[in-house]
């Protein structure tokens, strides 16, 4: 029956709605995730998968953590977070596509003519569309397990392995819109220039979206997040 739910909203998911079209990013992940107890969130930059605090008041993950990640960081606090390798299924937004329905359908039709189970982040990337406005380039499904499936191309959709990587984060509250994306981004992007002696970019920003469709907006919980390398003058496991 859940399936059917999802379903539902994934067709629905496909017509030009305009600014509801974010909703589809979430529409993978399961029902459920409730407001989480108020929890003092850090002040420092923490590394690590366990020595930061969960996010308050937001909805927790409408679907279990793909096997070795990380909970969710807090919000507003710029942290660094380390990710296990992992099998992603993704389809990139191709000329003359409109609407994220084309990138969310195929990934939906692939998880369930493989009968994988659904995870929790979904993950998409953004690129500048016209006018300079932040547009959605990517989506993807994270793999409950690196084990699960085979890499390789279903149709529009491709399976590959993504390596292990280590991450500037920062929690951010609120719908999933290119616009909270980008102020988000900004953030990471200046804690980035004020820690240049210890991180240094080494990737496209990406947005971490926890909750399905079905999570009031003002509890929806993402996370932004650029790849990041450690200089050697950043030491390990270290906080601010």
């Amino acid at each position: 029956m859940l399936l059917d739910i999802i379903r539902q909203v994934a067709e629905a998911s496909a017509q030009p709605v305009g600014a509801a079209l974010i909703f589809t990013a979430g529409a993978v992940l399961l029902l459920g995730g409730c407001a989480s107890a108020p929890s003092a969130a850090p002040t420092a930059t923490t590394v690590g998968k366990s020595n930061y605090s969960s996010p308050s008041w937001v909805a927790g993950p409408s679907a279990p953590l793909p096997e070795g990640f990380p909970p969710p960081g807090p919000v507003g606090v710029v942290i660094i977070k380390e990710y296990p390798a992992c099998r992603i299924a993704m389809t990139k937004r191709t000329n003359g596509e409109r609407g994220s329905g084309e990138l969310f359908m195929p990934l939906f039709r692939h998880i369930e003519s493989n009968h994988i189970a659904m995870s929790s982040p979904v993950v998409m990337t953004y690129s500048k569309a016209g006018q300079g406005r932040e547009s959605m380039a990517s989506m993807a499904f994270i793999y409950g397990k690196p084990t699960i499936g085979k890499d390789g191309v279903d149709g529009k959709v491709t399976v590959e392995n993504e390596p292990a990587m280590l991450v500037a984060s920062i929690g951010v509250r609120g719908q999933y819109t290119a616009g909270r994306f980008e102020r988000a981004e900004k953030k990471v992007v200046q804690w980035l220039s004020a820690h240049a002696a210890e991180y240094q970019a080494a990737g496209q920003a990406r947005y971490l979206a926890y909750n399905s469709p079905f999570v009031l907006p003002w509890f929806k919980y993402g996370e932004v997040q650029i790849p990041v390398r450690r200089l050697e003058s950043a030491p390990k496991g270290h906080t601010d």
